[in-house]
């Protein structure tokens, strides 16, 4: 069995060691337990019913047992099964739409037509700020119905609550979440009572209404709902895009290959969030002892899934160690769960991803870095900090 240091600051999924690991056995060791490295177990495993979230016990592991972090993460919904977590979901689906979705649609174009403008005229950019960070900062606005005077701290407390998945990493980031999380709690809670004063043509007004007539979840978990859901919408997509554009970056070809043939865009967006997802990793606990492929697990164990090692698998996607938007994968995406768990802004984040992508690659040529960059951790949310790039007129 492998060991594989995945709190170490350096560690990078893409290491010869880990595709070692890969060839060796469908686990190895690690600081957080077992770390799941092929699809076909990660896939299993993400619907286990004898794994859970973890609730508290993830938090106490890395030292929190009170407040606000422990608040919101606790009693969020996905740390609830069953009966409970059907209800909490229930809200949410019977508000956030596929409808709500396509209503979305013409607004994400308008806004990645106007930063990709500014990116035309620019010559070389930072990335991140310029277009990943402030499209679905945007779109998660307009969503919610936040104003844009309150986007750049709406944007600091959305990005770094990203870091609770990063907790093990140590430093500031537990100190960095626990302000984001106040942040947002005390924010969405204006926010709420403004709806419920004044309704207007958003979520979190259809989200109070429905509040108010069923009854079925508390002012408390309403809160904790668009919290989560503000985790959710902004910092896992604005590293993919990030990610996105370092796997063109690295594959122009594929930039080219696209804008010559447009039809491929769903299909690019599929290979992005395969090769370089912006949820690198995803954890579940053992909630009894259980064997699995001849591992003992024991109750209270986590186990990791290593997501993007298991989405490059060759047995689940062959020829899987290439990014290559032509390929026929047919194997699930892992990073956005499994069940009934599977994350309800998946389609919105489809929905931006490829919306922008179709515009980029019309209005620009393949992406070149231009400087240096600096990476998320790559246990939970992955991307780049910064992303200097140049890109190329397009022909």
């Amino acid at each position: 069995m492998s060991f594989l240091n995945v709190v170490d600051p350096a560690f990078d999924f893409d290491a010869a060691e880990v595709v070692a690991a890969q060839e060796a056995g469908w686990y190895a060791d690690s600081p957080l337990g077992p770390l799941v490295l092929r699809h076909a177990e990660a896939q299993q495993l993400l619907r286990d019913r004898r794994l859970d979230h973890g609730g508290d016990d993830y938090l106490r592991r890395n030292g929190i047992t009170s407040g606000p972090i422990h608040d919101w993460w606790v009693p969020m919904i996905v740390n609830w099964d069953g009966a409970e977590h059907r209800r909490l979901r229930g809200l949410v689906s019977r508000s956030f739409t596929p409808h709500t979705v396509d209503l979305l649609r013409p607004f994400i174009r308008a806004t990645a037509e106007a930063l990709t403008e500014d990116i035309a005229h620019a010559g070389e950019t930072e990335f991140v700020d310029a277009f990943a960070n402030r499209l679905p900062l945007a779109v998660m606005s307009e969503l919610l119905g936040v104003p844009a005077a309150d986007h750049k701290i709406f944007s600091t407390w959305s990005s770094d609550i990203g870091l609770i998945f990063a907790l093990a990493t140590g430093g500031d980031t537990a100190a960095r979440v626990e302000q984001a999380v106040a942040g947002l709690d005390g924010y969405l809670d204006t926010l709420i009572d403004e709806r419920t004063r004044h309704p207007a043509d958003d979520l979190i007004s259809r989200m109070v209404a429905a509040w108010q007539v069923e009854q079925t979840v508390t002012r408390e978990e309403l809160r904790n709902l668009l919290v989560t859901l503000v985790f959710g919408a902004h910092d896992n997509t604005r590293h993919q895009f990030s990610n996105m554009m370092v796997s063109f970056a690295e594959n122009p070809r594929q930039w080219t290959l696209l804008r010559d043939r447009p039809e491929l865009t769903e299909d690019a967006v599929n290979e992005s969030m395969r090769w370089r997802p912006s949820a690198a990793s995803l954890f579940r606990r053992a909630a009894e002892d259980f064997e699995f492929q001849g591992l003992p697990i024991a109750a209270g164990t986590f186990v990791t899934m290593a997501v993007q090692t298991a989405q490059r698998d060759p047995r689940a996607y062959p020829g899987g160690e290439r990014f290559d938007i032509t390929a026929d994968r047919t194997a699930p995406l892992l990073q956005f769960g499994a069940g009934p768990h599977y994350c309800l802004g998946s389609a919105l984040a489809h929905a931006e991803l490829s919306e922008a992508l179709s515009i980029l690659v019309r209005r620009l040529g393949p992406p070149v870095i231009a400087g240096e960059m600096t990476w998320r951790p790559a246990i939970g949310t992955h991307g780049p900090n910064e992303l200097p790039l140049r890109f190329a007129k397009a022909p």
